[in-house]
């Protein structure tokens, strides 16, 4: 039932396609052609002078652009080379604009005035962090590398991790120590695996010079050698000369080690962590882009490891790296699945706590946040323990990013279990999308216009909700989102100065008012509840 309705939408998209083309239009026709982008007041999105709300949809194959443009989305955001079977995005940006979408796209000069550019796009989370090592660990000829176990390994100083010998017999290595080094020891830290072939005897060369012969235990731990006297290199050499065969013929050791005569490990190289590209190299970037072509705004995408509570990167060094990335771009946003990255529904309150502290941060950049849109990560385990991204967490996630500031939303649909899938939302979330979207859209003039001059707050008696009041015309819009990570209910009170007693106030797309008291109006929250009130001036 399911593939037939999945068949039956695209059938009916590609009509709609075939229908709008015989009459000279494209299925693009309800987003004008882009003449200007700029950034408006409350860091709004304004093309050709209107307001307008981004609604991405992240790396996609152009067959997805059918059920994205049913789920409500209007922007496709970022290109790998290849996509859809184009030379470059040159030739992929006419297909996102034929499928009715604006593009935010990697820069390339060619794209400069384009009508369905909205925008460019660093490469994704230059702040990702990732492990480099400064050890220098040279294989000899015809020794194969295992790319997942680096010879870097044998200096991290991590026992329980390993290097892969491939084959074990004659492994030959070098070490290249960055200034001379004296060692009076030297130890090795063996792994035992079944099947596996063992080094039994090794020999060590420093600057050529034989310093040690050793015969090994077939045992896991440290084996320590003192030698005859200290020895002084940069290069140091060792040589498995005799092995203990097993079914493979490949073996592996987790350590080598140079002590001082303070007992100093002086071969140790533990590997540093570093982001994906320095916030030095971003801004060389956005330099080259912003010369290149000054009008349209530059987008950035971080992971969510500006908020100190993942505690990737030491306080000081993180206000100096996100400051960077920040002055790097013109609008920024970032991605955090609490369900969908860490299993961990009891997180969703990061999504409003991020977007808030995003917000501050970028000041008076616009903020945007990726959403999750269903289960199928690859790090969260076993799918059937994976825990289900249902709609109200979307729409939670949305509303409480938009009541922080946001003004874009964009949607992570790609999972990979049971199988790898650009687009894989169950059909329960995309209806909720569609739902979520339309109202965005529909919202939009209300969500982007000003602050009241009266200060609109709330009570709700501990429990975590958020809002936000805006007046787009003479009407008072309050969006308000419950986004207790407890789960709890709430009956929230609203204060608004000089709601007159007894006033009528509408709760948008629910069938139901609200009659409200002096100054004020009550309303229950169930848990991840989401409400929007307009009171008529």
């Amino acid at each position: 039932m399911r593939i037939l309705k999945s068949t039956l939408i695209i059938v009916l998209f590609l009509a709609l396609s075939l229908h709008a083309a015989e009459n000279g239009d494209s299925v693009a026709g309800a987003l004008p052609p882009v003449e200007k982008v700029s950034i408006g007041p409350g860091r709004a999105f304004h093309v050709n002078g209107r307001p307008f709300f981004p609604l991405m949809v992240w790396l996609q194959d152009a067959k997805n652009f059918p059920a994205a443009r049913l789920c409500g989305m209007n922007t496709v955001a970022g290109y790998w080379p290849k996509s859809s079977g184009t030379k470059d995005v040159t030739e992929y940006l006419p297909m996102v604009k034929n499928a009715g979408f604006y593009g935010v796209m990697p820069f390339h000069r060619d794209l400069k005035g384009d009508p369905s550019l909205l925008g460019y796009i660093h490469g994704d989370e230059p702040d990702l962090p990732r492990k480099v090592s400064d050890a220098q660990v040279i294989p000899a000829k015809g020794l194969r590398i295992n790319r997942r176990t680096p010879l870097s390994k044998l200096l991290d100083g991590v026992t329980h991790s390993w290097s892969v010998l491939d084959p074990l017999e004659n492994a030959e290595i070098t070490i290249q120590t960055p200034t001379p080094v004296t060692v009076r020891s030297l130890a090795v830290w063996l792994t035992v695996s079944k099947g596996l072939a063992l080094a039994r005897e090794i020999r060590f060369e420093a600057n050529g010079k034989e310093i040690l012969k050793a015969v090994l235990k077939p045992e896991k731990g440290q084996q320590k050698f003192n030698l005859g006297q200290p020895q002084t290199f940069s290069k140091l050499q060792m040589t498995v000369t005799a092995i203990t065969p097993g079914d493979q013929v490949w073996g592996s050791m987790a350590e080598i080690e140079g002590f001082d005569d303070s007992g100093k490990n002086v071969l140790l190289a533990a590997p540093r962590t570093v982001p994906r590209a320095t916030h030095h190299e971003t801004m060389d970037h956005y330099r080259v882009i912003k010369a290149a072509d000054p009008s349209r705004p530059v987008f950035m995408t971080l992971t969510g490891n500006f908020h100190p509570f993942f505690k990737k990167w030491p306080e000081e060094e993180r206000e100096d790296l996100y400051g960077g990335y920040i002055k790097s771009t013109d609008v920024v946003g970032y991605d955090i699945y609490p369900i969908y990255g860490w299993n961990k529904p009891e997180w969703i309150h990061l999504v409003q706590e991020a977007t808030e502290l995003l917000w501050q941060m970028a000041d008076p950049r616009p903020v945007y946040a990726w959403i999750e849109t269903s289960k199928g990560g690859q790090w969260t385990g076993p799918l059937d323990r994976q825990k289900e991204v249902r709609p109200r967490h979307i729409r939670a996630e949305v509303w409480m990013s938009i009541c922080r500031g946001a003004t874009a939303i964009g949607y992570f649909t790609h999972i990979w279990k049971p199988g790898y899938n650009q687009f894989g939302v169950p059909e329960a979330n995309r209806k909720a999308l569609r739902e979520i979207n339309d109202q965005i859209t529909r919202l939009t003039p209300e969500i982007l216009g000003a602050q009241p001059k009266q200060r609109v707050s709330l009570d709700s008696g501990g429990v975590k909700v958020d809002m936000m009041a805006r007046r787009g015309g003479k009407d008072l819009t309050v969006f308000a989102v419950n986004y207790d990570e407890q789960l709890k209910k709430s009956e929230v009170k609203f204060m608004v100065p000089g709601l007159k007693a007894g006033a009528e106030v509408g709760v948008v797309d629910e069938n139901r008012t609200i009659r409200s008291g002096a100054g004020s109006f009550t309303d229950s929250f169930e848990p991840l509840a989401v409400h929007i009130y307009r009171i008529e001036d």
